[in-house]
């Protein structure tokens, strides 16, 4: 416990998700270790805290009010195209999470039925996910692929030598725009555009454009539907 707690602590207050993934991970290596009898005993649980400082409360990402959002993609689209620019629109537009957006590869573009199907290794929950994508996300990847032959294979936005963008690349756009928001918290604001402008669209439908899962366990056993049609309208 007091080797785990040493190798937190330098990152405990300063980079926490970071620090709780790290321990969790540690965790998981020990207690498969265990299970092989490779230790003789399982991952140190709440002891590795003691002596460590409490973490900062977690924040939420900061979201652009989802009025403002047509006046910033005009701003993006005024401005000369870069890799950047371009990924933060599809992340817009798509209401997906930067991550996911980075791998984007166009293997996973359906054009003519109008997806994006991300596979589940590319998602946060694990389910693959398919994105129904909008005239202006057509015309972007149109723009971005510029005529050429892609490889399936090949990222959508790649950057130096075809290597996928820094994580922190859409909010420098955003920096750079004189922007105080988060790339992530487009996705609230599409959720608060939905609740408010489309009010005869189910919330699970929302939920269900954003791949958030169902909390309720039980309902997730028996809901089956993903809602394309109704996200794709």
């Amino acid at each position: 416990a007091g080797h785990i707690r040493d190798m937190l602590e330098p990152i405990w207050t300063t980079k926490p998700e970071l620090a709780r993934k790290v321990r969790t991970r540690v965790g998981q290596v020990l207690n498969f270790s265990h299970s092989k009898g490779w230790r003789s005993t399982e991952a140190p649980g709440r002891s590795i805290t003691v002596g460590l400082s409490k973490q900062p409360a977690g924040k939420n990402f900061k979201a652009m009010p989802y009025a403002a959002v047509p006046a910033f993609i005009r701003s993006l689209r005024s401005a000369a195209a870069t890799v950047g620019r371009q990924a933060l629109l599809f992340q817009i537009l798509t209401a997906a999470r930067p991550g996911e957006v980075r791998a984007a590869r166009w293997g996973q573009i359906d054009i003519e039925g109008r997806d994006w199907n991300r596979p589940a290794e590319t998602m946060k929950g694990g389910e693959a996910h398919t994105v129904t994508l909008n005239e202006a996300a057509i015309a972007l990847l149109e723009e971005v692929r510029g005529g050429r032959i892609t490889k399936p294979g090949e990222l959508i936005f790649a950057g130096q030598r075809g290597a996928m963008l820094s994580n922190m690349t859409m909010n420098k756009v955003l920096r750079s725009a004189g922007q105080v928001y988060d790339a992530h918290g487009f996705r609230s604001s599409f959720r608060d555009w939905a609740a408010e402008k489309m009010p005869d669209v189910p919330d699970p439908v929302a939920e269900a454009a954003l791949a958030h899962a169902v909390p309720d366990m039980v309902v997730r056993a028996y809901k089956r539907t993903t809602f394309v049609d109704m996200r794709r309208v």
